[in-house]
């Protein structure tokens, strides 16, 4: 893309004029994550319940601007190795998207998206990378894509 000596916060928002990534509101954080991944659908449930206010919006990988967003940030959809915080216009991946998706929770749990900051950016990858390959086999996979319920329709991209 000739911007990698550009800071995460110099790149913000760059997917904006990309032609092949729809427009659509990017103002509230979003969070892709696998749509027929227990653990990934769990999660997103997980959130909704204890911030069912919040602002953070979801969406499947499986979607088509899910799908654009991961080959604009140089991500294959298909292999789904990650799930991707998208805040500000800055893409979070693996680890550091945890942490992120951690910090846009209420408090207390946000504090652990602080507090992983203790753990070097390696070693929190290494695990989510130990987790992320093994997930299927530990945690299952759903026959259709997670969908919202009417109370969380209005979150989903």
């Amino acid at each position: 893309m000739g911007d990698e000596r550009l800071t995460p916060q110099e790149r913000g928002y760059s997917y904006r004029t990309d032609p092949s990534v729809p427009a659509f509101d990017g103002t509230a954080p979003l969070l892709i994550f696998d749509g027929f991944c227990v653990l990934c659908s769990s999660g997103v449930q997980w959130m909704l319940k204890r911030d069912p206010k919040g602002t953070t919006r979801f969406i499947a990988v499986q979607a088509p601007l899910a799908r654009a967003l991961y080959a604009h940030y140089g991500l294959n959809p298909d292999r789904f190795d990650t799930f991707m915080v998208l805040k500000d216009g800055v893409s979070y991946l693996r680890y550091r998207g945890w942490l992120e998706a951690a910090k846009l929770m209420p408090a207390p749990w946000s504090w652990l998206g602080f507090a992983g900051h203790i753990i070097p950016e390696a070693v929190g990858d290494a695990l989510y990378d130990v987790i992320q390959k093994n997930r299927f086999n530990w945690f299952g996979r759903r026959d259709a894509c997670l969908s919202p319920d009417a109370a969380t329709k209005a979150r989903f991209l």
